[in-house]
């Protein structure tokens, strides 16, 4: 794991500093190369072999092509053996050499035949060219500021920003999304002419031109394994496979163990693989009484697999933590769980270089909350208007009842979020945003000024658009469109996202095994009652069933103290971060109802809640990346940033 960066002309004190600020995602070594045409420069996070032989930039046999790649292959022992049957030779035992090689051997095809997760640079000195490329899943990040003229890329923006040719410019569109979704789908980023090289694409410069090209996509196959009993073999065969091969390293490696049933699958599994010798289990939480114990629940799968357990109990000031968190994310994020997520890899950073995590299994296999929800409310479809129209009225509102994390804190905002979902049901995409945005109709009228609610675009640029990745064919099941719109807008920009930066943050490997190429193309052509039948994530509880002890876990929402820092943080921070003359510099909101989210927070604690949370980060970030000019550019400083 590692970071990159470069450009398309020659300046060795540039990137120098770029891989500079990338330094926590490779502080083991560093390295950089310039022509006249090019500058690249590398991080290294050592993972597999630890010698010099595996530092970057590396070179092929002859020297006429070089790499820099941030990622692991977890197939790379067998692609390396028929390299070798094909005459190549190796220098060193990493999987870099390997992914060299394979463009030597098989061209830009080589990222089909690639397992596991990887965003690359390879540089072709006697053609001048430049091949860039990120994993089908999007688990590695890729940014890149566009013009032909000035190409420049990175591994984080903040590299990116550090060149002159870039403006600090907010992209008001992406900032109206992330207002209302927490996260950015698509290729936009916040910072106006940076986009994200989508996941399962590549990108080529050559003879001043840009070309991009899609290698992969979700499948939408021909659904035929209606065998519950194959179905369940398979899915158990092919996740233990993906562990096995991310349990490979030449460095220590964890699990982060929740409650849930995903990282406990993963803990088992892994448990069986490494047989005597203890898997390193790592696990958060928070100081109060009155939520989930998530702990505890940990605590009871670490003792039956008798793991190496550790675990964290958060307690320091959410206010102080903020800056230092959206300067490793370089743009905002509205879901608290950065918090636990930042101090989880913290405490892994003592023990291991690599940890394996759950993320990626919601998706494959219908595991939130929102899907049951949707799939019900279609069935509103037959009530007659007047119902629906009085949504409002209705207390409770079963349907939605089901999606929040804590029902009774809905309140006001959220009876107008049921009224908008219920009003778009005929359209499934509208509805869905409904279902999973923060801000209902009447929010976004009334907070966002029109510099938000209509924002200006330069069409000559590849112009976005609210539906990047539209709904499939209406003759897919609805449940595998939903979890196909959220395997490519939500999972790489908001889960991903996430595990990457925050892992990243404390200079250790995030490994995802759910997100095994092989067992998501599997997962597409199982049955939806499968998926999502009297229970969610069946297929996986099924394949799990003989290996946990209790492989019914019930799934929960990693439950954060919102309402507690609300009252001792988070009120007071808005207070002052909100003043009425900063408001109206800004130009973005409406004071007045601004503050009203604050003030009658007690009315609709949920909503207004993630509405305030997702509103002081973006703040943070404005002052931090667009209103000052200097960035901190290491983590043993004090952020340049002062309330």
């Amino acid at each position: 794991m590692c970071g990159i960066c470069g450009f398309n002309w020659e300046d060795k004190e540039l990137i120098k500093r770029m891989a500079q600020v990338l330094n926590h995602r490779g502080p083991d070594k560093g390295g950089i190369y310039t022509d006249e045409k090019v500058s690249l420069g590398h991080r290294r996070l050592s993972i597999i072999d630890l010698s010099e032989d595996g530092n970057q930039p590396m070179y092929n046999e002859d020297g006429t092509k070089l790499i820099i790649y941030n990622g692991e292959i977890y197939n790379y022992l067998d692609l390396k053996k028929e390299l070798v049957s094909k005459g190549h030779h190796f220098s060193s035992n990493t999987d870099t050499e390997v992914i060299l090689h394979g463009y030597e051997e098989w061209g830009e095809t080589i990222v089909q035949k690639l397992n596991g997760m990887f965003a690359f640079c390879i540089y072709d000195l006697n053609q001048r060219s430049l091949f860039l490329a990120r994993d089908r899943l999007g688990i590695k990040p890729l940014y890149y500021y566009g013009l032909v003229s000035h190409f420049i890329f990175a591994s984080e923006i903040k590299a990116i920003l550090l060149a002159h040719e870039v403006p600090r410019e907010v992209n008001l569109f992406a900032a109206k999304q992330y207002l209302n979704l927490r996260y950015i789908p698509g290729e936009e980023t916040l910072f106006s002419g940076i986009k994200k090289l989508l996941p399962g694409n590549c990108l080529t410069i050559k003879d001043n031109k840009i070309t991009i090209k899609q290698f992969w996509d979700v499948p939408i196959p021909e659904i035929k394994n209606k065998n519950l009993k194959n179905a369940r073999k398979n899915v158990g065969e092919l996740l233990a496979d993906s562990i096995n091969k991310r349990l490979v390293a030449d460095v220590p490696v964890g699990v982060y163990l929740s409650g849930g049933l995903d990282s406990a699958a993963i803990t088992a599994l892994a448990a069986q693989i490494k047989g005597e010798e203890p898997v390193k289990t790592f696990s958060v939480g928070f100081d109060y009484n009155d939520q989930v114990d998530e702990l505890n629940k940990a605590k009871l799968v670490a003792d039956h697999f008798q793991t190496d357990h550790q675990e964290i109990v958060i307690q320091e000031s959410v206010a102080q933590l903020l800056p230092k968190l959206i300067w490793h994310l370089d743009m905002p994020h509205g879901d608290p769980v950065i918090i636990p997520q930042f101090k989880l890899s913290e405490l892994a950073s003592q023990k291991v270089k690599v940890v394996l995590s759950g993320e990626g299994a919601d998706e494959l296999f219908a595991g939130y909350v929102q899907y049951k929800t949707f799939l019900q409310a279609q069935k509103t479809k037959i009530i007659p208007g007047f119902i629906k129209s009085n949504a409002a009225k209705l207390s409770p509102v079963r349907v939605l009842d089901n999606f929040f994390d804590y029902p009774s804190s809905i309140g006001e905002k959220g009876k107008e979020k049921i009224v908008d979902f219920f009003n778009n049901l005929n359209e499934n995409e509208k509805a869905y945003q409904d279902l999973i945005s923060i801000m209902s109709k009447k929010d976004k009228s009334l907070l966002f000024t029109q510099k938000i609610k209509n924002p200006s675009f330069d069409w000559k640029l590849n112009p976005p658009t609210e539906n990047s990745f539209p709904f499939q064919t209406q003759r897919q099941p609805l449940l595998n469109q939903l979890l196909y719109y959220d395997t490519k807008r939500w999972l790489p920009n908001y889960v991903l996202f996430i595990n990457d930066r925050m892992t990243m943050a404390n200079s250790i490997e995030g490994r995802v095994p759910f997100l095994d190429h092989r067992l998501v193309e599997y997962s597409t052509t199982l049955p939806t009652k499968f998926k999502l039948g009297n229970q969610n994530k069946l297929i996986l509880r099924k394949a799990m069933k003989n290996v946990l002890p209790n492989p019914q876990v019930k799934k929960h929402a990693f439950l954060m103290p919102l309402d507690k820092w609300y009252k001792e943080e988070l009120k007071d921070l808005a207070e002052r971060l909100f003043s009425h003359s900063e408001v109206k510099r800004r130009g973005y909101f409406n004071y007045y109802y601004l503050k009203r989210i604050w003030e009658n927070y007690n009315k609709s604690k949920l909503i207004y809640g993630k509405q305030l949370f997702t509103l002081i980060n973006f703040e943070l970030w404005h002052r931090m990346f667009i209103d000052e000019e200097n960035i901190s550019q290491t983590n043993n400083v004090k952020l340049k940033y002062l309330l």
